[in-house]
Parts: structure tokens; C-alpha cells; sequence
């Protein structure tokens, strides 16, 4: 029988996430949780032949449990509900999502055609990364947007993991949550910003879609006062971007960059910041071991471009 953490409403994701792995990876995990109370597990990377890694409170815990092919090919089947084939469209991409906010990254071995990705082998890496609310991430966010009566877009921006989606995802339930509901979609191509807000009155949620049509989807189809989107990342989306506010849809979206200029040299997003298609641009960062967000909110005028 699998070992899980009980009592705990908060645990729910992670009674979940360990229901999918091998046994004695569910007993090494849930022994550490035992020993280590309070302590809250944000990612579990598994490398083939390296100690079994637990992210932390930002700190990075090597432990003693060694992982084996077998383990890494019996999480991967389990993730993919033993159809690997199912989930092939995102294990190109660079992952699997398996339900409830959470997203495995794996990596492999790439058969490549004609420059494109025809089949993955021999999974080497999986990093599988925990959601977690923030309660408060998205309220500065939301407070910029309840000024402007929820009718200005904004491009939020940072490097990798400071914590854009959770932002994002803080955002959609407060959004859900309003005396007053707006109408907004969620494009959710990677199943991590609509965990719990499923029976939202308010949201239309786009699970899986390719970004770009299913932006341009909700705008011709659903009506949306505001749409939220993560990572901007092709002149595709960016495209249909540019159509969704030029239907006087707001759009709520993010980026990659570590700072306004960096942000403004972002070939696929020129156009779109010249036209001011986002009103402001948000910086985000994040103290260092802490969950404390720092912002900085520029507007996108014609002149700061």
C-alpha cells in the first residue's frame, strides 16, 4: 500500500503526485516529510544513476535515494496513464502535465527529421514541479487592474522561475471570486492555472490548446472582457495577441526578460509594444530564499518605446 501524507487539505496535490510513483520513491519521500516537518516540497528532480534531489524552501536537498532507469520509465508511464503516445505532443515540448497544476519536465534522447522532433527515447530527467498558492502574489496585479476598471493589458515579465504563473493563477482565482464577475478565459496550454477555479461562473478555461488559436478562439467565440495567458513566446501568439486587443479584449499575459530594456529588444513583441498594445509592462523579482515579490510597473506609451 502506497504511504500518504493525511490531514492535510494542503497535501492534496502532493497525496496525489505520490499516488503516481513507484513505491519505494512514495516511502522516501513521505519519510522525509515525516522528518522534516513544516517543510514544503516545491519540486522533486530525478536524474538516471544520480541521488534523488528535493527542492525546499529554495534549497536544494540531495538525499540518498539513487534513481534508476526503471524509475524514470515507470514514472513516465504512470504519468501518461500508460499511453506514452498520448502525451506525445508535450513530451517534445519539454514536458507532461499530469493534473492539478503540476508539470514534469523530462528529458531524453530527440529523433529529429527535416529540423523536427519525430520521437523521444531512453527519458534521462524528469523535474517535477509543484504548484503552490501564494495568496497574496496576485493582489498588486489585481489592484493595477481594478484602477483601470480591468480595461488596460498588461505584459508581465521576469526570468525563469521567480513566479509569473503563480501570479497568473492567484489572479484567476481572485478574478473568480468577485461580487461582480468578469467575463475571462484562461489559455492554460500546459494544465497550470485553472486548478481551482474549475467551477468558476466567470472563466472559460482552454486546456491543452496551442496558444495563439486558442487566444484567437476565445476572442471570436466567448466574448471575454479579459484574457490570461503565460508565456509569450512566438510571433504566432504575439499575433494573436495583437487581434484579441484590437477586438477591445484585455489581455493578461507574461514574457521572458530580466529587465525593461531587455523586454523592449524582444523581436516578436516590437511591433506589439510600439502600438502599445500593453499599457503597462510588470516587472517582476523575488528575494532570494523568500516568497516575497518586488514589482515594477512601466507604461508601454508610444515614447518609452
Amino acid at each position: 500500500m502506497r504511504t500518504e501524507i493525511k490531514n492535510r487539505k494542503e497535501n492534496t496535490k502532493l497525496n496525489y503526485l505520490l499516488s503516481l510513483l513507484p513505491g519505494d520513491i512514495n516511502a522516501y519521500i513521505c519519510k522525509y516529510i515525516s522528518d522534516n516537518p513544516g517543510k514544503q516540497i516545491d519540486e522533486i528532480r530525478m536524474h538516471c544513476g544520480a541521488p534523488l534531489c528535493l527542492i525546499s524552501d529554495f534549497s536544494n536537498i540531495k538525499t540518498d535515494k539513487i534513481i534508476t532507469k526503471k524509475h524514470i520509465e515507470e514514472c513516465v508511464t504512470s504519468f501518461c496513464k500508460g499511453a506514452i503516445y498520448a502525451c506525445f505532443n508535450t513530451i517534445k515540448e519539454g514536458y507532461i502535465s499530469i493534473g492539478q497544476g503540476i508539470r514534469v519536465g523530462i528529458c531524453g534522447r530527440a529523433t529529429v527529421q527535416n529540423g523536427q522532433i519525430t520521437g523521444i527515447t531512453d527519458f534521462s530527467s524528469l523535474n517535477i514541479r509543484m504548484p503552490k498558492r501564494i495568496y497574496y502574489a496576485g493582489d498588486y496585479l489585481f489592484e493595477v487592474l481594478e484602477k483601470e476598471n480591468f480595461s488596460s493589458s498588461v505584459l508581465i515579465y521576469s526570468p525563469p522561475a521567480v513566479g509569473k504563473t503563480t501570479i497568473l493563477r492567484e489572479l484567476a482565482y481572485k478574478l473568480s471570486n468577485l461580487v461582480n464577475p468578469i467575463r475571462f478565459s484562461v489559455i492554460d496550454t500546459r494544465d497550470e492555472l485553472v486548478s481551482g477555479i474549475e467551477d468558476s461562473i466567470s472563466a472559460d478555461t482552454y486546456i491543452s490548446y496551442p496558444k495563439g488559436e486558442a487566444i484567437t478562439l476565445a476572442t471570436r467565440t466567448m466574448t471575454p472582457q479579459l484574457i490570461i495567458c503565460d508565456e509569450i513566446s512566438t510571433k504566432e501568439e504575439a499575433d494573436a495577441v495583437l487581434y484579441s486587443v484590437g477586438c477591445g479584449v484585455t489581455i493578461i499575459a507574461t514574457t521572458h526578460a530580466s529587465s525593461i530594456e531587455e523586454l523592449k529588444s524582444k523581436e516578436i513583441l516590437f511591433r506589439h509594444l510600439q502600438k502599445s498594445i500593453f499599457k503597462y509592462a510588470l516587472g517582476v523579482k523575488r528575494s532570494c530564499n523568500s516568497n516575497k515579490y518586488e514589482y515594477t510597473l512601466s507604461s508601454l506609451d508610444e515614447k518609452c518605446i
